[in-house]
């Protein structure tokens, strides 16, 4: 194929996603801080955002440990192998996953075993599409599992719980909108970003919704009834006081885009892909002779101030009363029982974590150590073994529990 450089470009896109949120995505995560009440629950959540993102600047870690779908869409010049495009793609995720720049998310659907590599049937994903121009343009967003559940789908004419009937027009179309938020109760970690497919069958409408994560967050939509829309999801999703982390306040929703296409006419569907604050998207352009990166997308050269978003959580915290609850293994129920719904609660000493594997194991067998009064943390661990086999943790973000309360219910 000639692009000698190409898997070298592809494994900088790679990393640079999954380490390095982009410029729009951080202005939007600070303006949300700014407009959030000091000393709140919500804004002591930004402020933790903030922070991890920081982090994962200054460590070159991943900023979720969810490696998600990774899902490329490269546009092409008429003549590119996109065969051995799609092979070195492959190989730099797998160089990727092998430095802990991304942790093994990739599942088989009917043994659960983990490839390892993040390959497998269907990972990644990658859409090409050909152009008339001489240069070859990848696009890639990690989206996590978390927010990928929240997902949800609406076939037009139905009934909303609370909104009644949404009808085959623009307002049964914002009813579906404002509604896939709110049944979102900050699950997926918000405060996030939504795009909106309308019209197509069930699979294009989806894919539409996904596509318009590609867009910036401070684009503006060419239709003028979309742009409109998008601005009153945006404006009233954030009042609908769900806030950060499902803890209330200000910040729901923090980019709303919306795409049409034309439908059938016996099916109308409405389709919303969640993203959380974690928004993971990057592209480069690339010369289409040696694969080596001309150019990046979504990037400037801004520097975004996220430490002063920390500062004023951390004076409106000093003037604030907070009922802050320190707990230290092994906890009573006692102790458990007089918490209280906004506490602030923090953990020292020794935490556990186990995955789906262990609370398996665990209904049939004992514990391999005592776990009366212990903390199990649901978390997803992004791990690495350096030349003397010890393991070293790269990223330690929680993981969603009801993957775990699934796996102690149905056995």
């Amino acid at each position: 194929m000639g692009m000698e450089k190409l898997q070298e470009s592809m494994y900088k896109l790679i990393v640079e996603t999954s380490t390095n949120l982009p410029n729009d995505v951080r202005r939007a995560i600070v303006a949300a801080k700014a407009k959030e009440n000091a000393g709140t629950r919500a804004a002591l959540s930004l402020k933790t955002i903030t922070d991890n993102i920081s982090m994962a600047d200054e460590k070159i870690s991943p900023i979720c440990q969810d490696t998600g779908m990774p899902t490329f869409e490269v546009k092409v010049p008429v003549g590119v192998n996109q065969i051995e495009m799609k092979k070195v793609i492959n190989a730099a995720i797998e160089q990727a996953t092998a430095d802990s720049k991304l942790r093994p998310n990739s599942v088989d659907s009917l043994t659960g075993k983990n490839s390892g590599n993040n390959l497998g049937a269907g990972t990644p994903v990658i859409h090409f599409e050909q152009w008339e121009k001489d240069v070859i343009d990848v696009r890639l967003i990690l989206k996590g599992g978390g927010c990928e559940n929240k997902n949800v789908q609406y076939s037009l004419p139905t009934e909303l719980d609370g909104l009644g009937r949404a009808g085959r027009d623009l307002d049964g179309i914002r009813k579906c909108i404002m509604h896939s938020v709110y049944q979102a109760q900050g699950q997926g970690c918000s405060a996030g970003f939504i795009g909106v497919g309308i019209g197509g069958d069930r699979t294009t409408s989806y894919s539409l919704a996904k596509e318009q994560l590609f867009r910036t967050v401070d684009d503006v939509n060419e239709n003028e009834e979309l742009r409109k829309l998008e601005e009153y999801v945006l404006e009233n999703a954030n009042k609908l006081g769900i806030g950060t982390m499902g803890f209330g306040g200000e910040a729901t929703l923090l980019g709303c885009k919306i795409g049409a296409m034309n439908r059938l006419p016996a099916s109308f569907f409405v389709s919303v892909a969640y993203n959380c604050w974690a928004y993971r998207r990057l592209g480069v352009v690339l010369d289409q002779h040696s694969g080596e990166i001309i150019d990046w997308l979504y990037k400037d050269d801004e520097t975004v101030d996220l430490e002063q978003a920390s500062k004023e959580v951390e004076v409106a915290e000093a003037t604030e009363e907070v009922r802050e609850v320190v707990l230290e293994a092994p906890i009573t129920e006692e102790q458990i029982r007089e918490l209280k719904v906004g506490d602030v609660v923090v953990i020292n000493g020794m935490m556990h974590t186990g995955r789906d594997a262990i609370h398996h194991h665990l209904m049939e067998h004992d514990a391999p150590i005592d776990l009366n009064g212990q903390i199990i943390y649901h978390c997803g661990p992004v791990m690495m073994k350096d030349e003397n086999e010890k393991w070293h943790v790269k990223a330690a973000g929680p993981t969603t529990s009801i993957r775990e309360e699934h796996t102690k219910v149905t056995l």
